[in-house]
């Protein structure tokens, strides 16, 4: 597999994953170049294995490692609703484009889609409990 984790040392054996709608449990983990080569318990033929290629591999909530405060994972941060501060509704997180120096959420609505810069002086507010974000976007930035 390729990780698409900063800290590939997390994939170890015991380790349970979801493939597509299967869990597998991971019994060995072998490094090779940039690669992972895993082996699950109960697959033991290349058939098998085949089945799960070109899956993504993600880990259980529980198994994530909590970031620092002000920090999320895409997926926590994918759907949510964004609002601008006077409480105008613009759409929801539909992707984030990774930069070298913040992340750009690409928020879809109907007016269209609005980039916006992953800072701290425009993303006022993540409450992942609500599924919203508060954004503070300078009138000319927020066209469709």
């Amino acid at each position: 597999m390729e990780p698409l984790t900063d800290n590939s040392g997390r994939i170890r054996a015991g380790l349970s994953v979801h493939a597509g709608a299967a869990v597998r449990k991971v019994e060995a983990v072998h490094s090779s170049a940039n690669l992972l080569i895993l082996k699950f318990v109960g697959v033991d033929n290349r058939d098998d294995a085949d089945s799960l290629r070109g899956r993504y591999l993600e880990v259980e909530t529980i198994e994530v490692e909590p970031l620092p405060e002000g920090s999320y994972y895409h997926w926590q941060l994918l759907g949510l609703e964004v609002f601008d501060i006077d409480g105008k509704l613009l759409g929801t997180i539909s992707d984030i484009i990774d930069n070298p120096a913040n992340d750009v959420y690409v928020v879809t609505g109907d007016g269209g889609q609005v980039l916006i810069p992953a800072i701290v002086e425009v993303v006022l507010k993540v409450d992942l409990e609500a599924g919203r974000m508060t954004v503070n976007l300078p009138e000319e930035e927020v066209v469709g």
